[in-house]
């Protein structure tokens, strides 16, 4: 089992490289999704984790929820590396 020291790095991994082109695409949502549903435990990702909920809801990501969540992911990254 990974720590959470761990879980986070890996996190942080998966999503940064999804923010090199500064847009989240559906495919991309629901990996995010997915590992979130696997390894997101707590209140940590609970805003984000609504977010997707949401914006999936109708299985595509529209350029202004393409922007909340790189926003987002940004927001959550920047928190991982203590800044």
């Amino acid at each position: 089992m990974m720590t959470k020291e761990e879980l986070r790095a890996e996190f942080w991994l998966l999503t940064k490289g999804m923010l090199q082109d500064a847009r989240v695409d559906a495919d991309e949502a629901r990996v995010v999704k997915r590992w979130l549903e696997e390894h997101g435990e707590g209140d940590e990702y609970a805003l984000l984790i609504k977010k997707l909920d949401g914006f999936l809801t109708d299985g595509y990501i529209d350029p202004r929820e393409s922007a909340a969540l790189a926003d987002s992911l940004g927001r959550v990254l920047s928190r991982l590396s203590g800044r």
